[in-house]
């Protein structure tokens, strides 16, 4: 079983970083990028699904988990997004992932924190975890806050969150192949460049063909 899982996760992740790449470049809202964005969000399921799997049974990782528990959140929100743009609203279960996402930050924070007291000195792992952690708990908190305030959606609202989790997501892809790869282009004392790199990188891409978007739907 636990073969089957990493080689089902592996061979997801592949799957998951070509279909992220076409949809980067396939014309938005067209019927190929709704049904390859399906098979995207069903393939990145099954990759957290099988992470937590692995990490409940097997090798257990109380940092891991909560990085699986974030990619889940980032692909789920990014499909909420478009059916909350239907009906305007958020549901009861929106409320409680986000909630539950923000709690597993705020265990993350504690994790790192906890790191640093056991070895009385600055770890990777304990940085690692206050900057996911923190960013998990905040990714949380703020769509409770979003969704208290219920502020009137000015037109194209989805745009933005729909790209930026979505893109969240696959940044998490493409973080977890380099992670896997890091001893192939990083010294081994600076492996755990891998978990940052592919946020610096690609975030400032993502806002650039978010800005994009949003002109485009804007001038239509």
């Amino acid at each position: 079983m636990e073969k089957f899982l990493l080689l089902s996760h592996a061979s997801s992740g592949a799957i998951v970083l070509a279909i992220g790449l076409i949809n980067m470049v396939n014309r938005k809202g067209g019927k190929w990028h709704a049904l390859l964005g399906k098979i995207y969000v069903g393939t990145m399921w099954w990759i957290c699904l099988s992470a937590l799997l692995v990490i409940s049974f097997y090798r257990f990782s109380f940092f891991l988990m909560v990085i699986a528990v974030l990619t889940f959140y980032s692909t789920f929100v990014g499909i909420r997004v478009i059916k909350r743009k239907s009906t305007g609203r958020e549901e009861w279960y929106d409320w409680v992932v986000a909630g539950a996402t923000m709690l597993f930050g705020i265990g993350l924070i504690g994790y790192g924190c906890y790191a640093f007291y056991v070895t009385k000195s600055p770890n990777v792992i304990g940085f690692l975890s206050l900057i996911f952690g923190g960013g998990t708990a905040y990714t949380g908190f703020s769509d409770l806050r979003r969704f208290k305030l219920a502020k009137p959606k000015t037109k194209n609202w989805w745009i933005r969150q729909h790209m930026s989790a979505m893109g969240g997501s696959y940044i998490a892809a493409i973080t977890a192949f380099a992670v896997q790869n890091s001893n192939i282009f990083l010294p081994q004392n600076y492996t755990w460049v891998a978990w940052l790199l592919p946020t610096v990188i690609i975030s400032p891409m993502l806002s650039y063909f978010i800005r994009k978007q949003k002109n485009k739907m804007t001038t239509i």
